[in-house]
């Protein structure tokens, strides 16, 4: 089997990151580092992809910004456009230039990050999303290739450089605020599981009802794309479970999702929040602009990106610095989406 990136790295004691820098002549990696990796390379027979040793890194430096593979949803949803808000506001401070990427599906994605990567027009990578069994991801880490991972990273986290959330408390604090308004049947309406932050989110609410002796129903969690053709007839089938009672709150994992919630409520005639409360994250201008105005946990997505971006810049600049996690606070945002139960209401009274 040839040897890979990784094997040369291990033998000579650095990071995949060192190595892929001294294949292409980098001037931030010293003479002596390079002569250790190149004595590696020689022992094992690495060859390094087809014009990398050749080529001298230039002065101006770039991030590619991946976003999820989708044909329309990636570019419609307004976390992502405050994210990379944040990046770009970064990136022009630090006079580094932005790429930005994506596909249709993951195919297309992934083909494009490898065309980038092979023609070196990328120095640095950050990854808007975390998916479990992602291929974009799998081929950053295989070729040794810098990467910031916004969200917990489904593989390799000892081992990636991530900007986060606490999603897990922030479901809890979505359903703490709830509960203390009276509600004590819940529906949890998210993406598909293989996003890590809608699962996480998820089980902060469950974890939560859970403590205070209560419980968030399979019938009632909805966990579907919002460009899914079956989102509405799944999402629908939580709200409206066959069998017990019809959730009084409602925590959806983003705006999209929630957009989709009072759709799905002016068709069956409920009102928010007198017949429905519903709670959702981002708290970007789709929050204040529908009506009524949404209840949300502020994850602070700009922020995210500015510190997504400035780990991207330390890692290129100091290639062997260890592997962190930096986590962004979350803040509830109330509004007009949530409302007592008529419970409390008496009680209060």
């Amino acid at each position: 089997m040839a040897a890979t990136i990784r094997d040369v790295a291990a033998l000579a004691g650095v990071s995949p990151s060192t190595v892929s820098r001294t294949c292409r002549n980098s001037s931030s990696i010293s003479l002596k580092t390079q002569e250790k990796v190149r004595q590696a390379m020689a022992q094992l027979g690495y060859e390094p992809p087809a014009g990398a040793l050749a080529q001298q890194e230039t002065g101006l430096r770039t991030v590619g910004i991946i976003l999820p593979s989708s044909r329309t949803s990636s570019f419609e949803n307004p976390f992502f456009l405050e994210v990379l808000r944040g990046i770009t506001q970064l990136c022009n401070e630090k006079k580094v230039l932005t790429a930005l990427i994506t596909g249709k599906d993951d195919a297309e994605l992934l083909d494009s990050v490898q065309a980038h990567a092979r023609n070196r027009l990328v120095n640095a990578w950050i990854v808007l999303f975390s998916r479990e069994d992602d291929p974009v991801v799998d081929y950053l880490y295989d070729e040794g290739i810098d990467y910031v991972q916004i969200g917990q990273p489904s593989s390799h986290p000892n081992e990636t450089v991530a900007v986060d959330n606490d999603n897990i408390a922030a479901g809890q604090e979505a359903a703490r605020y709830l509960t203390g308004l009276g509600h004590r049947t819940f529906a949890f309406v998210g993406s598909d599981p293989r996003h890590r932050f809608s699962t996480a989110r998820c089980s902060g609410v469950r974890l939560q009802l859970q403590e205070q002796g209560l419980d968030l129903r399979p019938a009632t969690v909805a966990q579907v794309d919002v460009d899914d053709p079956r989102a509405l007839e799944i999402m629908e089938a939580a709200l409206f479970p066959k069998t017990g009672p019809r959730p009084t709150a409602v925590v959806a994992a983003d705006e999209m999702h929630a957009v989709l919630v009072r759709h799905i409520c002016q068709e069956k005639g409920l009102e928010i929040p007198r017949d429905l409360s519903l709670i959702s994250f981002n708290n970007s201008i789709v929050s204040t602009i529908v009506s009524p105005a949404l209840t949300s946990i502020d994850i602070n997505a700009r922020q995210l990106g500015i510190e997504a971006a400035l780990q991207a810049i330390k890692h290129l600049d100091n290639p062997d610095l260890m592997p962190s996690r930096t986590l962004v606070p979350f803040q509830l945002i109330e509004r007009e989406s949530c409302q007592a139960t008529s419970d409390t209401e008496q009680t209060s009274a």
